[in-house]
Order: C-alpha cells, then structure tokens, then sequence
C-alpha cells in the first residue's frame, strides 16, 4: 500500500477519520487508510493482514458504535465517492453521501432512496435496510439495489450480482440487501426513482402543543394515502441554534415532517386533521422541493454527537400509542433528545435480501447524548421505560440502524437469517479479518 494512502496517528487526517458523525466511543486504530480505488482496497485488506492488523471501514460514520483499537486498520472510504447516473441506474462509490447522490440524480428528475440526514452515505444505510421519505411508495433502499462490488478477506475484489457466477457473490448480495453485508464495499449500483411531483414540509410547536398533534396525527393515519410519509416527533433542541427561534431554542419541541412524491393533495387528510390543534409556531410550508430541501426537512443535526439510540418496528397499534410514547421525552430533563414514529408501510415490490420489506407499519426511533457514563445509564433507563410503554404494539424486530451507538444489534433479523448470514461472512471472509457490521456482530457474540 502506497504511503500516501496511510495516516499514522496524530495526523490531520487520522484524526477526521477517527472523529464519525456519532462519536459515541473511541476510535484510535493503529493506522487509518484512504484508498481512492477498488485496488486500493485490495491492496489496503492485504497489507493490514500481513500485519496481523484486523480491519475496520467507515465512511461518514453516522452507523458508528464499535470501538476500534490499536489492533486494528481503518479503511476510511470517504475518496470513493464516485457518482455516475445513467437513465435509472446510479453507480455510486462506497463513500459517496445521499445528498452528493440525489444533487446529480435531480437533474434528470430523478432520486435516490435517501434516508432522512443529507450527510448519511449511501453504502452503510442501503446495506442495513434504508427507509425515508420516499419508502411508503417505492419501498426499502435495500430492495433497489442492483449490485456490489467488494474486496473479500483475502484482498481479493469481487463482484455481488443475482447473476454471479460463484454462488458465494449472489449470496454476498443477498447479505447486503439489508443484513449490513460482508466484505468491504467498494462500489454500489443502485436503481433510482421517478417522483412524478415531490412536495414536503415541516411544522414546530412548543410541547404543550404534544397531545393535540399527537391525536391529529393519529386521526389522520387512517386516510393518509399510500403517498404521504411523516415523521412525528418529541426533539430537544440546542440552546443557540439558529434554525429555531427563541421561543423553542434549548426545550423540547414537537416536530412534525411530511413529505410526498405524488403531489400536494397527498397531506390533504394530515393539514386537514391538523386544524384542532394549536397553531404551529414555525410552519416550514407544504410545498413543492426538491432533494436538498427534502433532505433538511427531518432537522438532522449538522455536527457529530454522542448519541445512543433503538429502533423497534411497531404493529398499526403503535398509532394509537403516540401520545404516550412521545410523551417520555417531552420533560426538560427527559435524557431521551429525541423520540419519534414515522409510518412507513407499503406494498413495493422487494428482491431477495435479508431485509427488503419493512417488518412493520411504524418505526419507533429513540436516542439521547450519550457524554459520559452516567448519562449513558440514564438514556438506557428511558429507552427501557419507551419499550414498556410500547410494547402493546411491538412486533418483536428491531431496527439496527436506529440502534445508535452500538456494537450489535441482533432483533432485526430472523434467525434463520441470522444464520444464513454468518455463513455468507464465513465464506467471504474466513479469518474473521474485517470487522463485522452491527448486525453480523451479534452472531459472533453468541
């Protein structure tokens, strides 16, 4: 591996890479790559394995939670941020973000499945699943995956297809679809959609507002068309952000993001439902956009955070649950920063995957800021009550990708999969040399 491609710690660019977007735990690996090709992946996995280095990937690092240590090789993928567009096919590089993605894609009138933070890169969120704004009509990110290409454990580049020769690459594809993957990826092929006519927005209220929007976003569950999507939330906001006024600047607010592909009358039964409740006090108005105004609409924090989280998939029961759940985080010294519910059901058509379907109507995503121990004991205190409370309405799978800051997370597969799983990293990567996703880590743990 050339030496330009290796950061030794103490440089500037070791300390971007070991700095994610959710800096939950300490990343001081021995060494951080940044290889700007496939080969250089190769080359990357090889060099660390005659080092007997294990080797660790990110790129944003928004999925963050494993610690990564001396004993370890960073692969930081943020050079690989190829984006090529062709008709309704994306190539994409394994660092490549969503919003540098759907920037190209919406010239042609056309977007990627982009979750709802514009700086989530597309290979980590595809691979576990990936659901937005645009999941109720065209379905799960992993569905619309066509293809990948990855270095082995052996450092050897290879290439996931349905139609692969070696059945270990159409099994690999398989993995990716939803089951974090296997590998290292290098490289995605994606295919996009066609919105006919994109429209979002978003509303804020102080939290005395909480019952009277809960109870109209509830109502309107039931005559909302398959086009509309919301994400209906308790969020503690930063005492200096400009994004807010003063009024609801360091206190717990109710947020409420909607968005369409198929036009304004598609939130007609929501802005309806909405009149019995109080005025919001910043309306973000339901409008036409485009992909970077849908990407801001959710109020992502643009910074890295400690955050500490779960994602639980809910039955239809969960609507009428959403007072009271939402509820848990509406207390000034709440240690959950945000609880939120976002509908997401649909009849999209799948491909084979460990996870292309959602396993539920509603996804119930909670986290809080994780700075030191005793809050971290804390957050967990406050998420187990939110699953007490949800419970009723729990379908028994969890979301890994919600599940911030945290090594592994086993709830969102089945264990048949769960198995199958093991058995496509075993043969990809024999020697357990690339440090598994969150969901291939709770098979190792076992």
């Amino acid at each position: 591996m050339r030496d330009d491609l290796v950061s030794p710690p103490d440089s500037a660019a070791y300390r971007a890479a070991t700095t994610p977007h959710n800096n939950t735990v300490v990343q001081r690996p021995a060494m951080v790559a940044h290889p700007r090709s496939a080969d250089d992946v190769a080359d990357a996995v090889r060099w660390a394995a005659q080092r007997d280095l294990l080797v660790a990937v990110q790129a944003s690092g928004h999925g963050a939670g494993a610690s990564i240590g001396a004993d370890q090789l960073l692969v930081d993928t943020c050079g690989l941020n190829l984006v090529d567009v062709d008709e309704r096919v994306a190539r994409v590089g394994a660092g490549a973000t969503w919003s540098a993605v759907n920037a190209v894609a919406d010239r042609d009138g056309l977007l990627g499945l982009a979750g709802s933070s514009p700086t989530v890169g597309v290979a980590g969120y595809t691979f576990g699943g990936g659901v937005g704004y645009l999941t109720r009509p065209h379905g799960m990110a992993s569905a619309a995956l066509l293809a990948v290409d990855y270095v082995d454990g052996n450092g050897q580049a290879r290439r996931a297809t349905e139609d692969a020769a070696d059945v270990v690459d159409r099994e690999a594809l398989w993995a990716y679809r939803g089951g974090g993957g296997v590998g290292v990826a290098t490289a995605l092929t994606v295919e996009l959609v066609e919105p006919q006519e994109l429209w979002a927005g978003y509303q804020l209220w102080g939290i005395d507002a909480l019952a009277a929007v809960a109870d109209a976003w509830a109502d309107a569950m039931a005559q909302i068309g398959a086009a509309l999507s919301t994400s209906l939330s308790v969020l503690h906001t930063p005492p200096n952000a400009p994004a807010f006024p003063p009024a609801l600047r360091g206190v717990p607010v109710v947020h409420l993001s909607f968005a369409s592909p198929e036009g304004a009358e598609a939130a007609g039964p929501l802005l309806d439902a909405l009149r019995a409740a109080p005025q919001p006090v910043v309306d973000s108005s339901w409008a036409p956009a485009d992909a970077a105004r849908l990407a801001q609409i959710h109020l992502d924090p643009p910074n890295p955070v400690a955050a500490l989280g779960m994602g639980r998939w809910l039955g239809q029961g969960g609507v009428a649950l959403a007072g009271d759940m939402l509820s848990i985080a509406a207390g000034t010294d709440s240690p959950l920063a945000m609880v939120e519910l976002r509908n997401l059901d649909n009849t999209a058509a799948t491909r084979d995957g460990a996870m292309t379907a959602v396993p539920g109507p509603l996804l119930l995503h909670a986290v809080g800021n994780a700075t030191d121990p005793g809050t971290r004991n804390d957050i967990e205190e406050g998420l187990a009550h939110l699953r007490d409370v949800a419970g009723p309405a729990d379908t028994g799978r969890s979301s890994a990708p919600f599940a911030d800051g945290r090594a592994a997370d086993s709830g969102g597969l089945t264990q048949p999969d769960l198995s199958r799983l093991a058995d496509v990293a075993a043969a990809v990567d024999p020697d357990r040399r690339i440090a598994p996703s969150r969901i291939l880590a709770s098979t190792r743990r076992r």
